[in-house]
């Protein structure tokens, strides 16, 4: 029999609101990881590049610009890229060039050519050949229109020319590369294409707009972000999408995979650390019921005896 004293009994500690609390700093991390402030969660900033690489250059997160491109996963397109599109965008719109020509021209011609047949049949010197004035103007209106609607209206709604987008290009804005140009800037942006021929009836002027909008093309070639003076003026970049930058290819603080000039990236990033234990099921039950009260005290012994007489 287990006797209890009533007087040293104290109850158990009343549990907490809620149950019991949790271990205080919960459970750490295993042996040789770095323990995380407020409890589980990745480290601080990511995972930095490994050991002898270098930390990519930009904003942190993935995005602003870089060396050699406006953003992740886009470059500058080069002088060379760029002058293969111009030489297909020259071949398509010469092709609806010259169709307009022959419309417009088409009666002087057949003259012209029945004119040089009858001077050498006869000995005569051949016939010098002269456009009409009317005609040079319609004819160089046309393709001021047409320049006007294929470098400008198409790059604002399509993103690019069709000899562009043979290249891999288009045209983007400087302050968002994710975006098409507006028509005001895309038109503006092809003057060096349209602005020539309109001033080319003007003594002089004809010529010297064409050399600007050769040095325009030609800028190029040795800007830092191979932008023509056009491009500037238009507020515009001309971008190719990289295979050395992908867009979101970042490890943990802006680390993407390598691109032009630096180290090729290892073959396997290393492996995150394992996941923490587990935490406990579950915390130890409240207890269901406190003890029961020791029984009562002895009764009162009985009087004591009478005294003796």
């Amino acid at each position: 029999m287990v006797v209890v004293d009533a007087m040293s009994w104290q109850p158990p500690s009343v549990p907490p609101s809620g149950g019991y609390a949790p271990t205080p700093g919960g459970y750490g991390p295993p042996p040789g990881y770095p323990q995380y402030p407020g409890g589980y969660g990745p480290p601080p900033g990511g995972y930095g590049p490994p050991p002898g690489y270098p930390q990519y250059p930009g904003v942190p997160g993935g995005s602003g610009a870089t060396p050699w491109g406006p953003a992740p996963g886009l470059e500058y397109a080069s002088f060379w890229r760029r002058f293969g599109g111009y030489i297909l965008d020259g071949i398509i719109i010469g092709v609806p060039t010259v169709i307009i020509f022959f419309i417009i021209f088409g009666s002087t011609i057949s003259t012209y050519v029945n004119q040089v047949t009858y001077a050498n049949q006869n000995g005569l010197p051949t016939p010098t050949y002269v456009l009409s004035s009317g005609g040079e103007v319609t004819l160089t209106l046309i393709g001021c229109a047409l320049s006007a609607l294929y470098f400008g209206v198409l790059v604002a709604g399509w993103g690019s020319t069709l000899g562009q987008r043979a290249v891999g290009v288009r045209v983007v804005r400087a302050e968002d590369p994710a975006s098409h140009l507006p028509l005001g800037r895309a038109l503006a942006r092809s003057i060096v294409w349209w602005g020539p021929g309109l001033l080319a009836f003007v003594s002089g002027a004809g010529a010297i707009a064409s050399l600007v909008a050769l040095l325009c093309l030609l800028w190029v070639a040795w800007d830092p972000k191979k932008q023509g003076l056009h491009d500037k003026l238009g507020r515009a970049l001309v971008v190719k999408a990289s295979l050395a930058v992908p867009a979101g290819a970042y490890y943990g603080a802006a680390y993407p995979y390598p691109a032009p000039g630096y180290p090729a990236a290892p073959p396997q990033y290393p492996a995150a650390p394992p996941q923490y234990p587990a935490a406990p099921p579950q915390y130890p039950p409240t207890p269901q019921q406190y003890p029961a009260a020791p029984p009562p005290y002895p009764p009162t012994p009985p009087q004591y005896p009478p005294a003796p007489q």
